[in-house]
């Protein structure tokens, strides 16, 4: 899950081998808008709002890793065949699926779940819409835009408590906070200039009070000092640029007026409404759970299953992918996480969300967002 965030399409990978992640571009047919994961507003949240309709053809989790008496007594082969939809490639962002996949956590809770990775031109909300997917996982405006264009889809959890997006400079002149931008040369890619205006705005900021210069994905520019900052994730520029001796500082868009929920797990409203269905959905999330809290446990374990297995072929950097997982460890789980159980969305994580998507004119409400299922999970407990 994606201190990664946000971007789907083809990787970047430097010539050592270390993914970009989330980095990448795409197109969707017969537009000429790119997206990516980074996309999180305007544009991108509404076509694929669009894009959605068209495509629209137990106890509490201490038990962590013991079977339920229901499915040890059911062999894997009876078990409902389910599949979970990724928003992005097969890297350490999903390590809490791998973890379920390979543990058996899924099994135990009674389904057989198939995770199908994401890439260019793939969108999560009309995979679930179509049935393809029991489960999504994507991005906040994505999912916003598409059940505001008529996608009947709920959000069921947030794998980030909140989201990675920062500003980051060289540790050698850095910009603490949004105020210090004022003056300084901001590295700004197209995909970002919507949450960037976004960031601007909720911060009563324009863009002329700094000097913003467009730049593709690459942080060499800020490497270089060809700008003082970019827009990046807090797990991915800054560790690449780490990787090649560059030390940056980082401050989050998070922290300064832009609370914002990131990679929500999203299911069909017709489905929660299934007993049947909803079961199957309480199992991926109850493995999806117990997967993350090895993640939280093991990061490094979770790296290594994510380069040797799940994303083998997309020759991983071992060392990127270690510290993405140890970084993105602090936005998987918090203080509210270890009171209510991971992916829980509290009202006011909600309600600054919804704020913040205001800024770019996507409308949300609360009726948006149920924890339902993960109350089914915990049952007033946690597993953080």
């Amino acid at each position: 899950m994606p201190r990664n965030p946000l971007s789907r399409g083809t990787s970047e990978i430097n010539n050592d081998g270390a993914s970009l992640g989330r980095v990448e571009n795409e197109l969707f047919t017969g537009l000429n808008t790119p997206l990516s994961r980074r996309s999180l507003f305007t544009n991108g949240g509404k076509l694929l709002g669009a894009v959605a309709i068209a495509g629209a053809i137990p106890e509490i989790l201490a038990a962590c890793g013991t079977a339920s008496s229901a499915a040890t007594a059911t062999t894997a082969a009876s078990l409902p065949q389910v599949a979970l939809q990724l928003v992005y490639l097969e890297n350490v962002q999903f390590a809490g699926s791998f973890f379920a996949l390979d543990k058996g956590y899924y099994k135990a809770a009674g389904v057989d779940v198939t995770l199908l990775p994401g890439g260019p031109n793939i969108a999560p909300e009309p995979i679930v819409m179509s049935g393809k997917a029991l489960v999504g996982i994507t991005h906040t405006a994505e999912a916003v835009q598409a059940i505001n264009n008529g996608a009947n889809l709920k959000i069921i959890g947030a794998g980030f408590q909140k989201s990675p997006t920062c500003i980051a400079s060289r540790a050698s002149a850095p910009i603490h906070n949004p105020t210090e931008m004022i003056g300084k040369k901001i590295g700004i890619s197209p995909s970002n200039q919507p949450i960037w205006e976004s960031f601007l705005k909720a911060n009563n900021m324009t863009a002329s009070q700094m000097d913003v210069v467009t730049i593709g994905f690459d942080p060499t520019p800020l490497a270089t000092g060809e700008v003082d900052a970019i827009m990046a994730f807090y797990t991915n520029e800054p560790i690449v640029l780490k990787l090649k001796g560059v030390d940056t500082y980082a401050f989050l868009l998070n922290d300064y007026n832009y609370p914002l929920m990131e990679d929500l797990y999203i299911a069909n409203a017709a489905d929660l409404a299934d007993p049947v269905k909803r079961a199957q959905i309480v199992g991926i999330m109850t493995g999806e759970s117990k997967g993350w809290s090895d993640v939280l446990a093991n990061p490094d374990e979770a790296a290594t299953l994510a380069v040797t297995k799940y994303g083998a072929n997309l020759k991983l950097n071992p060392e990127q992918q270690k510290l993405d997982a140890e970084e993105q460890n602090a936005f998987v789980a918090d203080a509210d996480t270890k009171v209510h159980g991971l992916f829980w969305m509290t009202p006011e994580n909600v309600s600054g969300t919804i704020k913040s998507l205001g800024f770019g004119n996507v409308t949300a409400s609360p009726s948006m967002f149920t924890n339902e299922i993960l109350q089914s999970i915990y049952k007033g407990g946690n597993q953080a």
